[in-house]
């Protein structure tokens, strides 16, 4: 599979699609695939590890036996995890307000914007707010 970028950074709404059944969940293991392939490197924020977590305490379709071996899986794949900063949280303040987002998904759109990478998403309310200009790529449309 080909992309437009050879690394991104990877919002949880992708991620949880490698481990539910959504729309869009092939196009997401597609993208997981690369990276393993080593075709696309991925990067994550280290709150997404949290996000996943409680995205899948709250599916209906994931045991709680499922959910630590998720956060196993995805720290098997090596997708770098970017730790937290504070000065990019200081930076989301501003892109909340101006997007009218939550804090915590305008730090994906900070941190991504920091790195220089793209932000894969699936989010709609992001998706509806943002576009390619912004660094943000629809996972739809890859």
């Amino acid at each position: 599979m080909s992309y437009p970028f050879t690394a991104a950074l990877l919002d949880t709404s992708v991620v949880v699609k490698w481990f539910l059944p959504e729309e869009d969940s092939v196009r997401a293991i597609n993208l997981r695939e690369s990276h393993v392939r080593d075709e696309v490197q991925l990067y994550a924020p280290d709150i997404l590890l949290m996000e996943l977590a409680n995205a899948l305490r709250y599916s209906p379709l994931t045991s709680a036996e499922e959910i630590p071996q998720a956060l196993e899986l995805l720290s098997e794949l090596n997708i770098t995890t970017i730790e937290f900063e504070l000065e990019i949280l200081l930076s989301t303040v501003t892109l909340s307000l101006v997007n009218d987002l939550a804090i915590y998904d305008s730090y994906f759109l900070a941190l991504a914007q920091a790195l220089e990478l793209p932000l894969i998403t699936a989010d709609r309310k992001m998706l509806s707010r943002l576009t390619a200009e912004d660094g943000v790529l629809n996972l739809a449309t890859l």
